[in-house]
Formats: structure tokens, C-alpha cells, sequence
């Protein structure tokens, strides 16, 4: 039996902020502080799980911070599967990079066969500083 889909100012609140966080990163904390800014004030257990349905929908990816305990979450909508490539996370706001570039899938399959390893691509990082987190500190 199919689970009936239901929308709530805060399903749609949710909907909206991750809209805003297309090219980003943002944590269940972020979120929350969110919906408490537009007037609805709902529970630590109520955001993780519409976080936690997201990601197993396959609309949010789930991402170990590299800057604190917590998980960022991103919008998954424009990526593809993530077991085919290698990420970038971004050490100053958690935002992670799909680089599903050619090249670097051709360098992961010839280090892959030479060492005669299998990598997780699903679970592999590069860790640095994203291009807006470079522009920031430029700009300081």
C-alpha cells in the first residue's frame, strides 16, 4: 500500500528552503531555524524525518560534515548517481561538488585497476574550499 503524501505549511516551508539551498549545503539545524523564523516551531525529530524521507526518496543527498558532527543534506534533484563518481566537500560551509567529470572518472578506473582496489565512489571526498568559500575569504 502506497503512503499517502500529505503537504503541511511545513512540508512546504521545508520545500522552499531547500529551493534557496540549490547550490549548497545546509544542516537539520539551518533548517530548523528556518521554519522557526517563518512561525512554525516544530521538533528536532519532525525535521529529521522529512530530512530522512528526502534522502531515502533520492531528493536529498546526505553528506558527513567535514566542519562539524552533524550530516549536511543537499538537493539531489539535477545529480546523477552518485556511485559513479567522486565528490568534492567544501571544509568552511559542508557544500559538496559532483565531479563527474570524464577525466577524473577515467584517473578513478586506471588508480582503481593499478592498485587492483575498489573504490566507494558513493562514500569518496576530495576536502577543500569551494569557489564561493574562496571568493568570501578573498574578498575579507
Amino acid at each position: 500500500m502506497l503512503q499517502k503524501s500529505y503537504h503541511t505549511k511545513t512540508s512546504d516551508l521545508i520545500s522552499q528552503f531547500i529551493q534557496t539551498k540549490m547550490d549548497c549545503g545546509f544542516t537539520a539545524g539551518e533548517l530548523s531555524a528556518f521554519l522557526k523564523e517563518n512561525g512554525v516551531n516544530v521538533n528536532k525529530t519532525t525535521v529529521y524525518r522529512n530530512l530522512d524521507k528526502m534522502t531515502e526518496s533520492g531528493k536529498l543527498l546526505k553528506h558527513k560534515s567535514m566542519i562539524s558532527d552533524s550530516f549536511v543534506y543537499q538537493n539531489a534533484e539535477e545529480e546523477n548517481n552518485c556511485a559513479e563518481h567522486i565528490h568534492f566537500q567544501c571544509c568552511k560551509c559542508g557544500s559538496v561538488i559532483h565531479l563527474s567529470d570524464k577525466n577524473t572518472t577515467r584517473y578513478l578506473k586506471t588508480l582503481s585497476k593499478e592498485l587492483g582496489v575498489q573504490i566507494n565512489l558513493n562514500l569518496s571526498s576530495l576536502n577543500g574550499i569551494c569557489p564561493r568559500c574562496r571568493r568570501k575569504i578573498q574578498k575579507s
